[in-house]
């Protein structure tokens, strides 16, 4: 399965607008600047992208190395 970047982009600023919708139900955000929130908001979808790639890299990795997922172009 090929993994589409486009999707991967807006799955992550629904994400994001998702948990600031969230996060502005359950704590009273009014003593921080717009720009605080957007800052932290943007660090906290890169931390997410960063650790799902990480998590993908890891996942591969371990495809490859696997005698069970060896394919036999031979046969």
């Amino acid at each position: 399965m090929k993994t589409r970047t486009t999707t991967i982009v807006w799955g992550a600023i629904l994400i994001g607008f998702a948990t600031l919708f969230l996060v502005g139900t359950f704590v009273d955000l009014s003593g921080f600047s717009g720009g605080v929130i957007t800052a932290v908001a943007i660090a906290a979808l890169g931390g997410m992208l960063v650790l799902g790639g990480v998590i993908a890299a890891v996942v591969r990795s371990g495809r490859g190395s696997d005698p069970a997922h060896a394919h036999d172009e031979g046969v």
